[in-house]
């Protein structure tokens, strides 16, 4: 009886178990914008990160943070 009940909860769980679905269904690599749109992490990956205590400003200079 025992086994039993461990074989029916091993299959349920196993029918039962769903996947994440990556950042609001847009994949991995992206994320839902402001307007729910799929848009990418990061915006130009070719440029530098900015150092910590700054921001990626739109011109793409390092601008202190306030």
């Amino acid at each position: 009886m025992k086994t039993l009940l461990i074989l029916i909860f091993a299959f349920s769980t196993a029918l039962t178990s769903s996947t994440a679905i990556a950042a609001g269904g847009c994949g991995p690599g992206w994320h839902r914008g402001s307007h729910g749109r799929c848009v990418r992490n990061y915006m130009r990956p070719h440029r530098p990160v900015c150092p910590r205590g700054y921001h990626l400003s739109r011109l793409g200079r390092c601008r202190p943070n306030y």
